[in-house]
């Protein structure tokens, strides 16, 4: 059963492309690593009304997941996000995950 992390938060005023970079930067980090099956970088809705930024990792496993998280670069990009982000609007949640049918 997929293991699916979903993050998101609101930059800091004038931070928006900092953020955006910096989600940028672990998507393409972790699709290259084992156990990842997945992913979604999430950009503000147009119509949202505010900075709302985000991802969607779907990963083979928790382990999976937990081990790319762990990484030294993975850690570094994510220190790098809590400075341009509100901390108080960051949220990280995981789910197991299961498909729809398909009809």
């Amino acid at each position: 059963m997929p293991y699916v992390r979903i993050a998101q938060m609101i930059s800091r005023p004038g931070r928006e492309a900092e953020v955006e970079e910096i989600l940028k930067k672990l998507s393409q980090y972790y699709v290259q690593q084992r156990g990842y099956v997945a992913g979604y970088h999430l950009t503000p809705h147009s119509d949202a009304g505010m900075t709302r930024h985000g991802r969607v990792g779907i990963w083979e496993s928790e382990i999976a997941a937990q081990t790319a998280a762990q990484t030294e670069h993975s850690l570094a990009l994510r220190a790098q996000l809590l400075r341009v982000i509100d901390e108080d609007t960051h949220q990280e949640l995981s789910f197991q995950g299961t498909p729809d049918p398909v009809s």
